[in-house]
């Protein structure tokens, strides 16, 4: 299996447009590959997801008034773009509103990912920034058909959330639970420059995150029990540990931004971590359903924050590369 430069340094996108196909060469699984890829109650091998995938059965239905709406490949495409890093986002988010049909999911779903932009910093475009991830997801919108998360309560139902489970896993177990932009990236590393410090990437999982940022020459450590599952990990260096005794056996943090990508919602874990933390700034990556699959079960993880959080406050929330059912987003909370 290639070493996770040697992954970035040889990625040039898809092959033949083959979503299979590129995943087994990017990562030198072999040709005979039975490996099961397991998320919750999923199992699945390469070859049965890509028959799935070629039948198309994983086809997101968009709705109005009760009848299902095609969506084009062009409408797709400029969703995605709205991520690319060789994009000015804001400028991407204006024209794929302004050049929306009127009443057409592409609309609603224009609206409402420029209703929820509260970005401070002006990120500068980036046109040698590499990213596997962001590549993969935009081909996996293609084949689901999906540009896009809608605001409406169905919408973030845990059905709804696992319409795309069979790509899902794979995308979990090489890359992490969601992609890394280089928005998300650089507005990281401005608020590291802020708090003078590092980053601790708590819950890091296959280190993804982690690997990014120090590519973009953060100083970064990883925390995690490392109980979960991964085929491909993306750094060695992992400190195994539970995070709230990591805080205690390090100044709680200070000093350092604590970044949380999809916070452990069950049990009182993120309470806990979040209270040991003694720095000034939170970065939660997630969903912004409140649908218990990745989210809190009652609950949207900004409402939990405002709830039990007091003495914090949103200074950002920008929207995620999103898959079929899911609506993910990236927030920056600093103490008051």
């Amino acid at each position: 299996m290639p070493s996770p430069d040697e992954i970035i340094e040889n990625w040039h996108g898809l092959i033949a447009n083959d979503f299979s196909k590129t995943i087994s060469q990017t990562f030198g699984l072999p040709s005979e590959d039975n490996y099961v890829y397991r998320a919750e109650s999923f199992a699945m091998t390469m070859v049965q997801i890509k028959e799935l995938i070629d039948s198309e059965a994983l086809k997101y239905k968009y709705q109005a008034h009760g009848q299902q709406i095609e969506v084009s490949s062009a409408d797709i495409t400029a969703y995605t773009s709205i991520f690319s890093p060789t994009t000015d986002t804001s400028k991407a988010l204006t024209s794929f509103s302004s050049n929306a049909k009127k009443s057409s999911p592409r609309e609603t779903v224009s609206k409402y990912l420029e209703s929820r932009r509260i970005c401070p910093f002006k990120i500068p475009k980036s046109k040698g920034h590499v990213n596997p991830y962001l590549d993969l997801w935009a081909h996996s919108c293609q084949l689901t058909f999906f540009l896009g998360p809608l605001p409406d309560s169905s919408y973030g139902s845990p059905a709804n959330a696992k319409r795309t489970h069979p790509i899902l896993p794979v995308f979990y177990h090489h890359f992490g639970c969601i992609v890394p932009t280089y928005d998300a990236l650089y507005i990281v590393s401005q608020l590291t420059a802020e708090a003078g410090g590092g980053v601790i990437d708590m819950a890091s999982g296959n280190g993804y995150w982690t690997y990014m940022l120090r590519r973009m020459k953060l100083d970064v450590v990883a925390v995690d029990n490392m109980d979960s599952e991964y085929r491909t990990l993306w750094i060695h260096d992992t400190v195994k540990s539970d995070g709230v005794e990591y805080l205690k056996k390090n100044a709680g943090g200070k000093g350092k931004i604590l970044l949380m990508v999809y916070m452990v919602t069950a049990g009182t874990f993120t309470k806990r971590v979040v209270q040991a933390y003694r720095g000034d700034i939170i970065v939660v990556v997630g969903t912004q359903n409140a649908n218990r699959y990745t989210g809190f079960s009652d609950c949207t993880a900004e409402e939990w924050f405002e709830k039990e959080m007091s003495g914090w406050e949103m200074t950002c929330r920008i929207a995620m590369p999103s898959f079929a059912g899911k609506d993910e987003g990236m927030f920056v909370w600093k103490r008051k």
